[in-house]
């Protein structure tokens, strides 16, 4: 199967592009966005999607830029003939039209039937089933980001399985794995296996298995109905049995146990109610005794707390007239620091403008110093030329291109040399005639006459090169000679001399005004003139302290003077009374603090004793109240509530034996003889129904019963048991004959892993060895890659070599598929080698041009088509054919037949 050509309309962006495939190679460039992608789509649509799908396959080809459905044409080669097939994608309303050279015209189902068998299936995929679509051809159709994909992974289909195990069988030259009687047999296995399991493995519904599986259960289950059958006929029986006692208990010891209790308890309630004036009035005498008691005990308890409040508060007032007294010393104290720390300050501001004063005197002189510094350097560097480094090096590379310059001069040259003559020499251009001894340096062809006779021409060496480097070096020697006078200079040792002095003065100029900048010169004048008036201001105010001064002298702590202390000393003194005033404000703080604490402690005692005087107040009042109701109550004791209270132990005698978990009260002893009732009319209808229940199993025998069911699930479950026996002994015996194709599966696996190695040796020196295996059942797996001694699965590979691995995996099954399909199979690519590096990309072109000498039909598409221009299309045998991007289509079915080319470049805009 080959490809010729193909049109799309309305698909997609591309409103009617026409494209014909090279018999080799086509190579489609293209930037982003230029359709390539949807190309390769449309292409693997119009051969394996059913015109008439519907759904997500169908919507992606409609086109939103161009009006009408989608239209797709494709002309191919295949079994001995030139077929085109054309759909148009309308939905449920979809056409197909497929035809032969050599065969009739198809349209419909039937063009789509023929269609799929010349690619190798059944059917083609419909739109419900479109999740299938991708995995037609998915060894030859690599789409954008999938080249490194493993192609062996997934469903078999993906790589057309079956036709290439045959290729490869034939490839192998040696004795098919399974022989005829071996298909036969593997046959007869999979048939029987096949009507008693699913692909699965699961048993098949309606198979004798099954049947004798579902008789099985069901005679499981009857013989569990006729065991539950004896069961519950037991348990009725022992139910009938069971209620007929507890009816037996209820009449003769429940009930009157219940109804006596009730009647004592109703006997007790009344006494109780009799009894209980007495009781209230006897509680009441206690309790008035016992506040009387409590009532003394407290009032002698204030009494002692009364006498200790009245001692605190006169200590109080004591401690708080002490510490008054010295609060008031140390306020005075704390006002004479505070004026001597402003004497101090002054002192300290005065010795401060006079070190500003002199700092900014230097200041100015330092200032005027540098300016005259600068004003020198800027004169020397006025009387020395301008020049700057580059000029310097402009010189320096022009002296030395002269120098070489001349230097090529004398090596091209011709040198003339008089050794010794017999006759007058004459050197054209020259009067005097030469002799020996003289030398000459020619740089260009002369003349020179030997005698009269002979005339001889000199040439030197170098052809026409040695006049253009003699006017090269002339025009040299002018362009530096005016570069020496520009710069005023002789040579460029001179004026790099010149250049280092300006740069060196430069720097001086820069680091004199870089110190200049660090001295805050602005406004210097403004603030001298401003500190002398302060200055006399301190000093005036000072003289008006002189008393204070000596005084502050004669502290015990004085260092001295404070009029002749230095700044410093007058600093540490200053922070030594700040501290000392700091310390004292603290006492007075906490002083003051103290004294509000104990103000407020005072409030507080006087509060508890006008507290504690009116409890005592109470006190008394309530005492006398409490012996007045005692007098009132009396102290005679009632024998009244002793005869009650022993009537009332007798009856709790009486209640103690019947007593029980039903609770003491008399609403709940009805209730438990109103529940007694309820239980009892409830057991009777029981009784009568377990003795129907009796009545209804005992009709049969259910123990004969049970034996019957018994005997007739042995007899299902030895049948199951057979058959599944016998199934199982098929799946061991396939089991068995798969365990020996695996081991003959090498036969597969080799031709395929010597069919991938030429493809892998194109990517250079030391590309490794293919690792593959082969499972009758699952395909060929497990791809590997041997590199250096260790074997790497393909997911462990770089992205680069999956791509890589995978490409000649590719190449290798189109080449062993290429007999199946007429020897000839197309392979696309789609950007598909984007994460390979420059140089194994020249190893996968070698590797796809290999593919293209074996017949492969390789279709590349590529956003830098470029990089394939020169190693596969313009190597090719045949020249390239550029086909525009979007033509019309031929008129009259021209071009159909003919020949194709070997390659064609196609470039989408």
């Amino acid at each position: 199967m080959r490809l010729v050509s193909c049109r799309l309309r309305q698909v997609r962006q591309h409103g009617d592009l026409e494209l014909r495939f090279g018999r080799q190679l086509t190579l489609i460039g293209g930037p982003n966005e230029a359709g390539k992608s949807t190309l390769v789509e449309a292409l693997h649509k119009g051969l394996f999607l059913r015109a008439t799908a519907t759904g997500r396959g169908v919507e992606e080809l409609r086109s939103r830029i161009h009006a009408g459905l989608p239209e797709i044409e494709i002309r191919f080669e295949a079994a001995g003939e030139l077929w085109q097939v054309r759909k148009r994608f309308s939905g449920s309303s979809g056409t197909c039209q497929l035809s032969g050279s050599r065969s009739p015209s198809l349209s419909g189902p039937a063009a789509e039937e023929r269609l799929a068998q010349l690619l190798g299936y059944d059917a083609p995929v419909e739109g419900r089933r479109i999740a299938q679509l991708p995995e037609r051809w998915a060894h030859l159709w690599v789409r954008q980001g999938s080249a490194g994909d493993n192609p062996l992974e997934g469903n078999q289909e993906r790589y057309d399985y079956g036709r290439l195990v045959d290729q490869l069988q034939g490839r192998g030259g040696g004795v098919a794995v399974t022989s005829p009687l071996d298909q036969q047999v593997l046959a007869q296995l999979e048939q029987r296996l096949g009507a008693s399991y699913t692909a699965t493995g699961r048993v098949k519904a309606g198979s004798p298995l099954a049947l004798a599986q579902q008789r099985d259960a069901e005679a499981a289950e009857a013989l569990q109905q006729a065991r539950q059958r004896v069961v519950d006929l037991e348990d009725a029986m022992e139910q009938w049995r069971h209620i007929g006692e507890r009816l037996e208990t209820i009449d003769r010891q429940r009930r009157p146990a219940l109804q006596r209790q009730l009647q004592l308890l109703q006997r007790r309630q009344l006494l109780q109610a009799e009894l209980q004036p007495l009781l209230q009035q006897q509680q009441q005498r206690r309790q008035l005794l016992e506040q009387h008691t409590q009532q003394q005990q407290e009032q002698g308890r204030l009494q002692q707390q009364l006498e200790q409040l009245q001692g605190q508060q006169r200590q109080q007032q004591q401690q708080q007239d002490e510490q008054g007294a010295q609060q008031r010393l140390d306020s005075s104290e704390q006002q004479r620091l505070l004026l001597q720390q402003e004497l101090l300050q002054q002192l300290l501001d005065l010795r401060q403008l006079e070190a500003e004063q002199r700092t900014l005197h230097e200041h100015r002189q330092q200032l005027q110093r540098l300016q005259a510094e600068a004003e020198q350097l800027k004169v020397q560097l006025g009387e020395l030329p301008e020049i700057s480094a580059d000029q310097v090096r402009e010189l320096r590379q022009g002296e030395q291109a002269l120098l070489q310059l001349e230097t090529r001069c004398q090596a091209m040259a011709t040198g003339l040399e008089v050794i010794a003559s017999d006759q007058p020499l004459a050197l054209e251009g020259e009067a005097a005639p030469l002799g020996p001894g003289d030398q000459r340096l020619l740089s260009q062809p002369v003349q020179l006459r030997i005698g009269t006779g002979v005339v001889l021409r000199l040439s030197p060496g170098g052809g026409d090169t040695l006049p253009a480097l003699l006017r090269q070096r002339q025009e040299g020697e002018q362009r530096l000679q005016r570069q020496r006078q520009q710069l005023g200079v002789g040579s460029s040792e001179e004026a790099e001399q010149i250049e280092r002095r300006r740069r060196s003065l430069d720097t001086q100029l820069t680091n004199l005004r870089q110190a200049a900048r660090a001295i805050p010169w602005a406004g210097l004048e403004e603030r001298l003139g401003q500190l002398e008036p302060r200055r006399q201001r301190l000093e005036r105010a000072l003289q008006d302290q002189q008393r204070p001064l000596e005084q502050l002298a004669q502290r015990p702590d004085a260092p001295g003077d404070p009029q002749h202390l230095e700044r410093h000393d007058l600093d540490t003194w200053l922070q030594q009374l700040k501290a000392s005033g700091s310390a004292l404000g603290r006492d007075l703080e906490r002083r003051a603090q103290e004294h509000e604490r104990r103000q407020a402690q005072a409030q507080q005692l006087q509060g508890q004793l006008e507290s504690l005087r009116s409890r005592l107040a109470q006190l008394e009042g309530s005492l006398r109240v409490i012996d007045e109701r005692l007098q009132a109550l009396g102290n005679d004791a009632p024998s009244a509530l002793q005869e009650g209270q022993r009537q009332l132990q007798q009856i709790d005698a009486e209640l103690e034996p019947l007593r029980t978990g039903d609770g003491g009260s008399p609403a709940t002893l009805e209730a438990a003889l109103e529940a007694l009732e309820q239980e009892k009319s409830q057991l009777l209808s029981q009784r009568g129904q377990a003795e129907q229940l009796c009545q209804s199993l005992g009709a049969l025998n259910p123990q004969a019963e049970l034996e019957q069911q018994q005997a007739r699930w042995e007899e299902t479950q030895a049948e199951r048991q057979r058959l599944e026996r016998q199934g199982q002994s098929l799946q061991l015996l396939q089991q068995r004959f798969h365990r020996a194709q695996a081991e003959l599966a090498n036969r597969y696996s080799e031709p395929l892993r010597e069919a991938i190695r030429p493809y892998l040796a194109e990517l250079g020196s030391e590309p490794g060895v293919t690792l593959l295996s082969f499972d009758p059942q699952q395909g060929f797996q497990n791809l590997q890659l041997r590199q250096r001694g260790e074997a790497y699965g393909f997911g462990q590979l770089s992205g680069g070599m999956r791509e890589q691995l995978a490409a000649a995996l590719r190449l290798a099954m189109a080449e062993v598929l290429l007999p199946a399909y007429d020897n000839g199979l197309p392979l696309v690519f789609d950007d598909a080698f984007s994460q390979s590096d420059p140089e194994r990309l020249l190893g996968l072109t070698r590797m796809l041009r290999r593919g293209m000498q074996q017949g492969v039909q390789l279709v590349l598409l590529s956003c830098t088509p470029a990089s394939f221009q020169s190693t596969l299309v313009e190597e090719a045998a045949a020249p390239p054919r550029t086909a525009a991007a979007k033509t019309n289509p031929p008129a009259n079915g021209e071009g159909i037949h003919k020949e194709p080319p070997a390659v064609v470049s196609v470039t989408l805009g």
